[in-house]
């Protein structure tokens, strides 16, 4: 739901409003929503996914220019992909799997899976939250205000959770005083992040593999886009590459056409195949988080009602959001 469907005239109330529709976030809102709590999030794109999103191209057609698959090694994982599998929201991707477990894929692209966490959320977009406000103070029982950039009320809900990855969780979490605790473990992890960048390109149909990941090359990794399960067939075949952080890391801030000239070079002389047509090279700045370890893959402030869930939390991957998520909901769900 788009933030013009809210009622302007006062702030909605909510059990649960989460920051972030992203994987970790997306699927919170679902789990929650299924034991029967009112649950809206807030996400500061005009659409869900987060670092798992889609761009779309053109003519409808859009591409995975973020995580390109969910690596599904933990049993709990496996779970909750069966019946989404059954369902024909997400597909197993033979290409990718590895000696530590299977490659999933959402169909027909990686934000289907997120849009369909959401189906029974109330979802804001486009909306910044930049301010914390805690209500009711001397009740045992805080309440949320969430404002946003322009210092407008956005919500008010019993329970928040921020999900989203750790520079832009302790921005939020340094707007009130009470909530020092999970603010410090989210600073801790602010410095254990990789950038990249990511582009796509199209060549003519070849007889290369659909995910190759190139040694001594500022590409770290090559997938055919249109080549996962249940992909529309066309007659090109549509790239999107990926850079190697360390190679990011010298090249953070250089001006975009040097980056899409630089990474052209690259795929060429890997592939040896000419490039038909590319978009501009995206930042990921905050691509992914190295593991920091701790006693539990969340953080959930009881006296405050407060809890955090990511990648940044749990393995640094795409499943560890995903892992991060559900043990926060389990862990609700055991205190109740």
């Amino acid at each position: 739901m788009d933030t013009s469907i809210l009622d302007q005239t006062t702030t909605p109330i909510f059990d649960v409003a989460i920051i972030g529709a992203g994987l970790s976030g997306s699927l919170c809102a679902h789990l929650l929503a299924q034991s029967g709590q009112s649950v809206c999030v807030i996400e500061k794109s005009r659409g869900s996914g987060g670092r798992a999103g889609s761009k779309r191209l053109e003519n409808e057609i859009s591409c995975d220019l973020g995580t390109p698959y969910i690596l599904a090694k933990h049993l709990d994982t496996l779970a909750l992909f069966q019946p989404l599998t059954q369902d024909h929201i997400i597909a197993p991707w033979q290409q990718g799997n590895d000696q530590e477990g299977k490659a999933f894929v959402g169909v027909p692209k990686m934000s289907t899976l997120t849009r369909h966490w959401l189906e029974a959320a109330t979802l804001v977009t486009n909306t910044r939250i930049h301010h914390l406000d805690q209500l009711n103070n001397d009740s045992e029982q805080p309440t949320w205000l969430l404002r946003d950039d322009k210092y407008k009320p956005v919500v008010i809900a019993k329970s928040l959770i921020i999900a989203t990855p750790a520079q832009q969780a302790a921005s939020l979490l340094a707007t009130h005083d009470k909530l020092a605790v999970p603010l410090l473990r989210a600073n801790r992890a602010c410095e254990n992040y990789e950038s990249q960048w990511a582009m796509w390109l199209e060549t003519e149909p070849c007889d290369l593999g659909a995910l190759i990941e190139p040694k001594g090359s500022p590409i770290k990794r090559m997938i055919k886009d249109n080549h996962k399960p249940m992909r529309p067939l066309e007659n090109v075949d549509r790239w999107v590459i990926q850079t190697d952080p360390s190679w990011t890391k010298h090249h953070l801030d250089t001006d975009k056409g040097w980056i899409a000239d630089a990474l052209l070079q690259a795929f060429s002389e890997i592939t040896e195949h000419r490039v038909l047509k590319h978009g501009d090279p995206h930042r990921w700045f905050l691509s992914r988080f190295t593991e920091h370890k701790a006693n539990r893959p969340f953080v959930w402030s009881p006296e405050h009602q407060v809890g955090l869930i990511g990648d940044w939390l749990c393995q640094g991957d795409a499943e560890g959001a995903l892992l991060s998520a559900m043990s926060l909901t389990k862990h609700l769900k055991d205190l109740n």
